[in-house]
């Protein structure tokens, strides 16, 4: 009787994918000037969600749900 799991390694061996060699990764962020907190960039973002700072001053109120 043969060992059934020295099929299923071979298997996994021989049909393993290759995802590269890329081992680092980043994020497009932005810091909070006021508490440090991170923000995306290029977002619609007017005031911080962790302090309240407001990274821009304007008197029209931006709509999140459309």
């Amino acid at each position: 009787m043969s060992n059934p799991f020295k099929k299923i390694v071979k298997n996994a061996n021989e049909t393993q994918k290759d995802w590269g060699t890329n081992t680092t990764s980043e994020t497009s962020s932005r810091k909070c000037e006021n508490c440090g907190a991170a923000r995306p960039k290029d977002t619609n973002l007017t005031t911080c969600d962790y302090c309240g700072f407001k990274f821009m001053d304007i008197d029209n109120e931006i709509k999140t749900d459309i």
